[in-house]
C-alpha cells in the first residue's frame, strides 16, 4: 500500500450525471481540483454533451439543461483530457463509490483503464465525526 502526505497531489472530483447507472447514463460535467501542499493547483471543469436527454428530475438537481450542454464536447472528447489531467494522483470524491463508477465507465468507452488510489470523503466524514 501506498503512503501519502500532505505535500502529494490530489485530485479532488465530482461529476453531475443524467442519471444513476453508469452503464446507461452519462456524465453531464465533470468539476476536479488537484490539491496539495495545502492549496489548489488547478481546476477542471466541463459541461458534455451526453447525446440523450437530460430528465427534469436531474435538472432540477444540478440547474444543467439540455440548451446548456447542446454544443458541448462529448464525454468522449472531455475524459480524453481530464485523463491527462488526473495522471496518477489519487482521487477523493464525496460518495466516490458513484464517481467511480462513472470515471471507470467513462474511461472504458475511451479505450483507457483507471486504476488511481479513490478515497471516499463521505465515509471518511461518517467514521471521523460522531452522530
Amino acid at each position: 500500500m501506498n503512503s501519502y502526505s500532505a505535500n502529494d497531489e490530489v485530485v479532488i472530483l465530482d461529476f453531475e450525471t443524467t442519471g444513476l447507472s453508469s452503464s446507461s447514463d452519462r456524465i453531464i460535467e465533470v468539476g476536479a481540483a488537484i490539491v496539495g501542499q495545502y492549496r489548489i493547483k488547478s481546476t477542471f471543469q466541463s459541461l458534455c454533451n451526453p447525446g440523450l436527454s437530460i430528465p427534469s428530475f436531474i435538472t432540477s438537481l444540478t440547474g444543467i439543461t439540455n440548451t446548456m450542454v447542446r454544443n458541448q464536447p462529448t464525454p468522449e472528447n472531455v475524459m480524453k483530457k481530464f485523463h491527462r489531467y488526473i495522471g496518477n494522483r489519487p482521487i477523493i470524491a464525496h460518495n466516490a463509490s458513484f464517481d467511480s463508477r462513472f470515471l471507470h465507465s467513462e474511461m472504458s468507452r475511451i479505450g483507457v483503464s483507471v486504476g488511481n488510489p479513490i478515497l471516499c470523503s463521505m465515509l471518511l466524514s461518517r467514521r471521523l465525526l460522531p452522530e
